[in-house]
């Protein structure tokens, strides 16, 4: 092998090595990402020790995994919790998703710190991989 080929070897390395990089980040950032569930907020979906999902990206950010439950317009009723004594009623605002856990009693989410904009949501959960696979929502994307 001459040094010039050699060259050549570890120049043809680093550019397949940068597109795939590229490829995946892409892929991850605005095609489909994996996540890790923890904790108990999304049980009895998800165990919470570490499940492993993949993911639908509708935006780039990152977050928590918490189901949304009401878009904008949709009015949310919340029951008396360990904070507040009384029912409260919300009105979804425009541009924003009402979100909630799977398991009430052990999950942060609008109902402490209300509705959040829907720049925040990255995605939907399609499919659960670890401890086994499971469709979580097979259905078409739904357009809006």
């Amino acid at each position: 092998m001459t040094r010039q080929s050699g060259w050549k070897t570890i120049a043809n390395a680093s550019y397949t090595f940068l597109c795939s990089a590229s490829a995946v980040w892409v892929l991850t950032k605005y095609g489909v990402f994996i996540s890790k569930v923890e904790g108990p907020s999304m049980f009895p979906t998800f165990s919470g020790r570490g499940d492993i999902i993949i993911a639908e990206a509708i935006t780039p950010t990152w977050g928590t995994i918490v189901r949304v439950v009401a878009t904008e317009g949709n009015e949310v009723t919340v029951f008396p919790d360990k904070t507040h004594a009384n029912v409260r009623r919300h009105r979804v605002p425009a541009g924003h998703v009402w979100v909630q856990g799977d398991n009430m009693t052990h999950s942060l989410d609008s109902r402490q710190y209300g509705p959040i904009p829907l720049a925040l949501v990255r995605g939907r959960v399609l499919l659960q991989v670890y401890p086994f696979v499971k469709c979580i929502d097979c259905s078409p994307p739904r357009l809006t």
